[in-house]
Order: structure tokens, then sequence, then C-alpha cells
């Protein structure tokens, strides 16, 4: 019987750290900081001691990220979190940015559990949407510079981020089919910001379409639905497809329950 993990991460089991505070160089205007405001706000000098203070109340893992510096990355010493790995037991995932080499390396050393990599599969998406200098290749650099250092890398694509339409994710999966990814995290675009601007109408049966696909694409890896999407009641009935679903509705819960082995998890599902 295939189990299926429902995870239920909340800042009592696995709290969200911004080391950066609200600051981001960028200002995607899918998020314009939003996202950042609602983290655990720790600088770097503080985040050791943290860690522990967290460990002490019973706190299962961390997510460790903040807003992009100039290179697009999180600025953050990978130093800190082998510490923090050495001296505590709680599980950590990255939530990274661009990185080069040397990162994936210094990431490697450090012995963190996962991390988390968005990943954008067309140009004009990340100059419209995200607003920044990169390049889908940037992306992809990011992912084969963590496989090739044997990092738990997890890749996360946002359904419908350039205002709803489907874009560049089929070229994110194609992309990905290269490399042994063993999760895999999908999300769908919150369009609450984007709103402000103009009208966002999803497209249901093409995100299902999509889902799909990545399912048949990565018949063998660990595929989750992932916090960052909107409760939209006509994709719950894709649940079975996924190996991870965070906070499923309750009719989420009716699709799966009486054919699946369930797990209640209380951390992030990249760690699941």
């Amino acid at each position: 019987m295939e189990t299926k993990n429902l995870c239920y991460p909340s800042k009592e089991s696995f709290p969200s750290i911004s080391v950066t505070g609200e600051e981001c160089h960028f200002s995607c205007i899918h998020c314009n900081h939003k996202y950042l405001k609602y983290m655990m706000h720790v600088t770097q000098e503080n985040l050791y001691q943290k860690a522990i203070e967290l460990q002490n109340k019973g706190i299962k893992g961390i997510l460790i990220s903040g807003g992009l510096d100039e290179n697009g990355k999180v600025p953050i010493d990978y130093s800190i979190l082998e510490k923090i790995k050495r001296d505590t037991s709680l599980i950590i995932n990255h939530h990274s940015g661009f990185l080069i080499k040397d990162d994936a390396k210094n990431i490697k050393k450090s012995g963190i559990d996962a991390v988390s990599v968005d990943f954008v599969g067309s140009d004009d998406t990340i100059k419209n949407i995200l607003k920044m200098p990169f390049r889908v290749s940037d992306y992809e650099n990011t992912v084969r510079y963590l496989v090739e250092e044997g990092v738990n890398v997890v890749p996360h694509i946002c359904v419908g981020l350039d205002k709803g339409k489907i874009v560049g994710e089929y070229n994110a999966v194609e992309i990905l089919k290269k490399y042994p990814i063993n999760s895999l995290t999908l999300l769908v675009l919150i369009k609450s910001e984007l709103e402000k601007k103009e009208n966002i109408i999803y497209d249901i049966q093409s995100i299902k379409k999509f889902f799909l696909h990545v399912r048949k694409s990565f018949p063998d890896t660990m595929l989750s639905l992932g916090c960052m999407r909107p409760r939209i009641q006509e994709l719950d009935e894709m649940a079975p497809i996924f190996n991870n679903i965070v906070n499923p509705s309750k009719n989420m819960i009716k699709f799966i329950r009486n054919d699946k082995s369930i797990v209640i998890t209380k951390v992030c599902c990249s760690v699941c």
C-alpha cells in the first residue's frame, strides 16, 4: 500500500526563518516582500542561538530562507548551518536562491537535510514577473551544482507564475528530467499581490493537465503539493497523484483515505 504523507508544518513545529528580515534586493510582482513579512526574523549573528532555543522548545526543524541579494542568493554563512547541524537534531531545509559551485560544496559540507530551489522555465517570466536579471540556465546550474555534490535538492515549480498562465512550466520539467531528482514540489500561484494590478483567472484544466504531466514525467520521484498555493476545490481530485500534501483540505483527504496508508507529519514537505 502506498503511503501518503499529510504535512502540517507550523510555527510550533517547523518555523520559517528569514535571515534578511523583510529585505530583498528584488521586488517580484507576485510576492513584493509579502511572504518575508510573516517569517520569523533572525539575523545570521543570532541564528545559532535561536536554533538552540527552538530545539529546546521541541521544534522539529526549520526552513532557513530570506530575501535575495544582488546575486540572487539568500545570503547565509554556511558554517552556521554546519554548526547547527552538529549541535542540534533539527531538520534543516534551506531556500537558497541561485548558487555557484562553491556554494554547493559548502552546503554539502554543512550536512543540512534539503535545499529548496525555485525553478522557472521561461526567461520572459523571470524578466517580467520576477524582475530579475537571470535566465533559466541559472536555475539549471543551481540544480546541477547541488546534484553534483550529492545534496538533496528539491526543485519547486510554481504553476501559473506568469499571471496565471502556463508558460515555462513544461520546459522546467524537461530540464529537470535530466537530473536524478529524488523529490519535486509543485506550487500554484497565489494571486493576491498580482490582482492589485490586474484580474488573474486560473485555467484549472491546464493546471490539472500539467500536474498529470509531471507525475508521468517523474513516476518514481517523491512528488509534493506544497504550501504556497490557493485552496481551489476543483484541484482537490488531484490529491492521489501526490506523495506529500501540505495542509490538505478535508475534501482532498476524501480522495485518498480509502485506499492509501496515511502518515501525519508536522514538517516541511521537502523533508517528509
